[in-house]
């Protein structure tokens, strides 16, 4: 399971910045793997699914499934974050 993700499910909690707070929402549906929704803080716009496998090894993000070195390449270098050059 992936650690140190915090639930947040109120609207409107103010973050830096000034931007809203991101809902996080945590659960798995029977006979599903495991998943986080993401939602805006401040209105009821469209979420995005993250299903993970629990071996670790692989995500689907709103329906496009990646293994996590795919994922990071990707992402990581959007937030600012150098990809970890011990996984190539």
């Amino acid at each position: 399971m992936i650690k140190g993700i915090k639930i947040q499910r109120k609207m409107g909690q103010e973050f830096e910045g000034g931007y809203s707070r991101i809902r996080v929402i945590h659960g798995q549906r029977k006979g599903q793997t495991p998943r986080y929704i993401i939602r805006c803080g401040c209105c009821r716009a469209p979420r995005l699914d993250i299903h993970y496998d629990e071996d670790g090894q692989g995500l689907e993000i709103n329906g496009i499934n990646g293994s996590i070195k795919n994922w990071s390449d990707i992402l990581l270098p959007l937030l600012g974050i150098a990809p970890d050059k011990k996984r190539r």
